[in-house]
């Protein structure tokens, strides 16, 4: 993904997120904990059933494409793109199978805690 692509992406989700309701931002802040204990839980699943964790890393790699020059016109250039690389790493399936059922109660509490967030939400910023 180029930086030009990833900084319109972001761009776009700032816009977003501004357009959001006061109760729409808050129920998102009240899951975050939760989405991201999900998250992992699921990475660390596929983790278990292949066997490895896979590690992505960005790096920046010469390209060759087009670019636009001061006149306007498209010609053939180098250029810095990122390229996403992927390293296997080993895992001890005990281990991993012990965080996620770490993982698993750690959800379970966060679920109640999200239900009383999300109440207090809808109190506060009843629907519009």
């Amino acid at each position: 993904m180029t930086l030009l692509r990833t900084t319109m992406i972001l761009a776009g989700l700032v816009v977003l997120a501004g357009c959001a309701t006061p109760l729409e931002q808050c129920l998102y802040a009240a899951e975050r904990d939760q989405r991201e204990i999900s998250r992992e839980l699921d990475e660390r699943r596929g983790n278990l059933q292949r066997g490895f964790r896979i590690e992505r890393v960005l790096t920046p790699v010469m390209a060759s494409g087009f670019c636009v020059n001061a006149e306007g016109v498209l010609e053939p250039c180098m250029r810095w793109e990122q390229e996403t690389r992927e390293t296997h790493h080993r895992i001890n399936p005990e281990l991993e199978a012990e965080r996620i059922a770490l993982l698993e109660r750690q959800l379970a509490r966060e679920d109640g805690r999200v239900a009383q967030a999300s109440e207090t939400c809808r109190a506060t910023y009843p629907a519009e």
